[in-house]
């Protein structure tokens, strides 16, 4: 299995291991990788054995920067990296190349984390949940090659998954964390919106979008967060068991997958967790859910418009098609309806304050398919009618983008086939570290 942070960090101090090696070690893994998945945009072996060379020499003379020093960390093609190529998957940004750091990465490159390796695809400027449509070719899924890894951040999760790194950057404006994490079966957290800076990082929807990570461990994920917030103590947090734990679950089709064997996964591990001492399960339908996705359909469009509308203007067959296409179509609304929509939000984000005070965590889970074929465009929906893939795969991630709240996909079983069965737990604002104890709690109750 490959290593974790920490593990790997104490190696690097002890001498035991050391960033060149290590680079050494996963260069074949790494061009077998990009070989299969086409999870890098772009690769330089060379600028991270640079990186690895500097982090060797501070771990030598014990003046290592943080646990991230000489960790390889991906970042998604959105995020602006000075004097490395930032294309959002696109055409249009083949050749542009920033001269400044996004903020985050600028905080990883503090830490001393080699974000050298190159940059990962995505579905072109984030812009869907399939990784299909990207200039640089699809995303494909680490197990089967000839289905979805998910998306938008469908290079992050691939790599996290066939341990290349133990830790990538993703956002989320729909599902674009969960989805792919939940798809290639990774741990995924899109935080509390704002949570972490999106300064830097080329937008689909600024009222939406989340930066987010991936891991393959839930202490991986405590480690990073614990270095983004070190008063917070996310892993001492995730430690501790919640002495009562109350947990809506969702009736009807915004909590049941629509595949019959997924569904009955998630079944026999909220099975799991119910069996435990004071936990206390609620079933009902989940509040406004249909307020919530019409407005979030309103914002995401009008303001993903908004940002592409000169290009699309001057240079639309530069786009992926259907890019080109639902950008299209959302240019279409009215400034009255995207001021109802955000009217909305700030109400629906009221109401779920008051939600939230009798309820610690909504849990559901995160996609309602296993990953279909990189080709499919529409699966069988909720009413038994042909639906477009691209709804069906957001249909349970996207109203939390809509309300800011935090949320985790976490793998909770597999099918015969090894693909994962995840579930979504939900959280208030500012709760990840709930979201992290809830996680710990379930996976040791299903791994006992």
């Amino acid at each position: 299995m490959p290593s974790s942070i920490m593990s790997l960090h104490q190696d690097f101090v002890t001498g035991r291991q050391d960033p060149i090696l290590w680079l050494e070690e996963l260069e074949d893994r790494i061009l077998r990788v990009q070989e299969t998945t086409n999870a890098f945009i772009h690769l330089d072996i060379g600028r991270a054995r640079k990186s690895a060379e500097e982090s060797r020499q501070r771990y030598r003379e014990g003046r290592f920067l943080s646990v991230l020093d000489g960790i390889f960390v991906g970042l998604k093609d959105l995020f602006e990296t000075a004097n490395m190529p930032t294309t959002a998957g696109s055409k249009i940004l083949r050749d542009y190349q920033p001269t400044e750091d996004a903020m985050i990465v600028q905080k990883l490159r503090q830490w001393g984390a080699n974000c050298d390796l190159g940059k990962l695809n995505l579905h072109e400027f984030a812009f869907g949940p399939t990784s299909a449509s990207s200039f640089f070719g699809p995303v494909h899924h680490p197990l089967d090659f000839t289905k979805m890894a998910g998306g938008s951040s469908g290079g992050s999760a691939a790599v996290v998954a066939e341990g290349v790194m133990p830790l990538a950057l993703g956002t989320d404006t729909g599902g674009s964390i969960r989805i792919p994490a939940a798809f290639c079966g990774v741990i995924g957290l899109k935080p509390t919106y704002e949570r972490l800076s999106r300064q830097g990082v080329i937008p689909l929807s600024w009222t939406l979008d989340h930066v987010g990570a991936m891991t393959r461990t839930l202490d991986d994920l405590a480690v990073f967060m614990d270095l983004l917030f070190p008063k917070e103590r996310y892993k001492e947090q995730m430690a501790v068991t919640p002495h009562a734990l109350k947990i809506f679950v969702p009736e009807g089709s915004e909590g049941t997958a629509l595949d019959s064997d997924l569904q009955q996964q998630f079944t026999q591990a909220l099975g799991v967790l119910s069996g435990l001492r004071n936990v206390d399960i609620k079933y009902a339908p989940l509040p406004e859910i249909e307020r919530i996705r019409a407005a979030q359909l309103v914002i995401i469009g009008s303001e993903a418009a908004n940002y592409h509308w000169q290009w699309l203007q001057e240079r639309p067959w530069d786009y992926q098609n259907d890019v080109r296409e639902r950008l299209s179509a959302r240019s279409s609304y009215l400034a009255v309806q995207y001021i109802e929509g955000l009217r909305s939000r700030r109400e629906l984000i009221d109401q779920y304050r008051t939600f939230f005070d009798a309820y610690d965590v909504i849990i559901l889970p995160t996609v309602p398919l296993y990953p279909p074929e990189l080709d499919v465009q529409e699966s069988t929906g909720y009413e038994g009618q042909k639906t477009d893939i691209r709804n069906l795969l957001v249909w349970m991630t996207a109203p939390f983008n809509l309300l800011g709240l935090p949320a985790l996909t976490l793998p909770v079983g597999q099918n015969s086939r090894g693909f994962a069965a995840s579930a979504q737990i939900v959280a208030s604002w500012g709760q990840e570290g709930r979201l992290l104890q809830v996680a710990k709690m379930w996976q040791d109750a299903i791994n006992a």
